[in-house]
């Protein structure tokens, strides 16, 4: 109140009777608490080896939708098109299809490279 006093700006005011960054705080308190309170049932799960996984997603997720590797994706065949019902079909699909990615791209490259340690090997 006292810069409200002083400089007769309204937002000062506000804030001072509606503290937004206390409120979002107390948000994030009652989040952390209930997942601390779950912890138990994330431990060793599938859920969280793929939140060990989220580069891999955010990068999986970009090739196939925008094609930063190859310059086509998804987003050039269908660009902004899609009803509402097709777009959840596809958004469930595609988390689907990017967490078992994400889950198993692992095992696929330690198969991929060994293998090609082996052709290098008997190229040699």
């Amino acid at each position: 109140m006292i810069l409200y006093r002083t400089t007769d700006i309204e937002l000062f005011k506000s804030v001072a009777y509606y503290n937004y960054l206390i409120t979002r705080l107390g948000n994030v308190f009652i989040l952390f608490g209930t997942f601390y309170a779950l912890e138990r049932f994330f431990k060793d799960s599938k859920l969280l080896i793929i939140g060990q996984k989220t580069l891999s997603i955010y990068v999986i997720h970009f090739i196939i939708i925008y094609g930063s590797f190859t310059g086509f994706g998804l987003h050039q065949l269908i660009g902004k098109t899609l009803n509402p019902y097709t777009a959840i079909i596809g958004a469930f699909t595609f988390i689907l299809i990017v967490c078992a990615l994400a889950l198993y791209g692992a095992r696929t490259n330690k198969f991929l490279y060994s293998k090609a340690r082996e052709y290098f090997k008997t190229e040699s």
